[in-house]
């Protein structure tokens, strides 16, 4: 049976229907919910925050800037999270983002993003999965890249339950690419554009003793998104991730934490494969004496026959996954990831600060060790035949606000990456 562009609708009633049987039905059918650990704390910090910071990058091929970043936790004494990034420099724009607004009483939370770039670069790598090298990559110019994500979530029994729903957009221009020394492939006048609508839906099932740290129990994530073509050239095709998490403590206060996490592609309508009609979409045109353009060409035309043949899955690298590579540095239809964290948990009492530009109160410090591996193929049966690996070190900051200001250092056989972020990784 082929899953149609209607199936976001149905798989919406069908998590809603969920939802409204769950709290329809006797307690003693919810034992899997009474059976988790007892929630350490508040599963709702209101506690004010904010954190006002300028970081500068450099990245080969991308360019050199500085981003100018607010992040602003449980204003005006409710749930809801802001962050508001300026980017200057070989890139320009802003990206807006809040969080959990609250709705309706601990239950009914509204998520928003808005990006707006007029102008940045990107690393585009050679080929999907896992065979290019650190520099095999040409770069993407573009001269508009905005996105948009509008989401609600539902949230059950101290967070033990949540539905979410989003519907997400972008709209991208492409105007240059480049290879890595900037020398220019292809010129697109008008530029070519990219435009993309999706549905997400996602349910977490949390048997742990708390929500925003978890140090014993098991979280269970579930996501569909429907990835419908935008054009008669695009494939129609949608997603299904699965993460799980288990928290094992140690000592009295330490946590072994394992994350699984897959996904897959699965194409119901393939898009335009033919190798000529795509270098006339894009309008390349290469010297027929030019070897060096005419390879990346066929780089460029191989991988949107592999994207429009089988989907693309959630990539490798960044943040969460894969911590010492780029964003999206390894992708194709299918991938998997397996990693481990010591978390080092140094108990103290609650203490207050204000650096003018940081404010929040300290609840805990905490040293992680991590290891990760992951694996990317355009066959679920070729996962894991060709695999990449992470490990690292970070500090964390826990606070009162609910929010965990984490900085990691990762290295693999590609270099080392810093991450600094908000939330654990998972």
């Amino acid at each position: 049976m082929q899953i149609r562009k209607s199936s976001p609708v149905s798989l919406h009633a069908l998590l809603l229907g969920a939802t409204l049987a769950l709290t329809a039905v006797p307690l003693p059918a919810l034992d899997i919910l009474d059976s988790a650990p007892e929630r350490r704390s508040e599963q709702f910090p209101t506690d004010n925050a904010y954190l006002l910071v300028p970081l500068p990058y450099s990245m080969p091929g991308i360019g050199e800037g500085y981003f100018l970043m607010g992040y602003f936790s449980n204003m005006f004494g409710t749930t809801a999270d802001g962050f508001i990034t300026r980017v200057g420099g070989d890139a320009e724009g802003w990206v807006t983002q809040f969080d959990e607004v609250p709705l309706y009483k601990k239950t009914l939370f509204f998520n928003v993003m808005d990006q707006r770039i007029s102008k940045a670069a990107v690393n585009n790598y050679k080929s999907r999965g896992m065979n290019t090298g650190k520099d095999d990559y040409n770069i993407v110019e573009v001269n508009q890249a905005d996105e948009r994500h509008l989401g609600l979530t539902l949230s059950l029994f101290e967070r033990r339950l949540e539905f979410t729903s989003s519907h997400n957009s972008s709209n991208f221009a492409l105007t240059y690419i480049r290879d890595k020394d900037g020398n220019v492939i292809s010129a697109f006048a008008p530029p070519y554009r990219q435009e993309s609508s999706s549905w997400l839906h996602g349910l977490t099932l949390d048997l742990t003793d708390d929500h925003q740290d978890p140090r014993k129990g098991l979280r269970l994530g579930l996501s569909y998104r429907d990835n419908p073509a935008q054009t008669a050239n695009d494939p129609d095709f949608y997603t299904l991730d699965t993460s799980l998490s288990l928290y094992l403590p140690v000592f009295s206060n330490d946590t072994v934490a394992l994350n699984y996490y897959q996904s897959d592609a699965n194409v119901t309508r393939e898009g335009q494969t033919d190798p000529t009609a795509i270098r006339t979409e894009l309008g390349f045109n290469c010297d027929p004496l030019d070897s060096s353009c005419l390879q990346a060409e066929q780089e460029i035309v191989d991988s949107f026959i592999l994207q429009r043949s089988n989907g693309t899955a959630t990539s490798l690298g960044g943040n969460d996954r894969l911590r010492s590579y780029p964003r999206g540095r390894f992708y194709g239809s299918h991938m998997a990831f397996l990693g481990v964290e010591y978390r080092m948990n140094f108990a103290r009492e609650a203490k207050p600060f204000n650096y003018f530009i940081w404010k929040d109160v300290t609840t805990s410090l905490q040293l992680a060790f991590f290891a990760e591996t992951g694996t990317v193929a355009e066959a679920s049966s070729g996962l894991w035949q060709e695999q990449r690996t992470s490990y690292g070190i970070g500090g964390r900051l826990l606070s009162a606000s609910g929010s965990v200001y984490r900085a990691d250092y990762a290295v693999g056989d590609e270099g080392s990456e810093v991450t600094l972020f908000f939330y654990y990784p998972w």
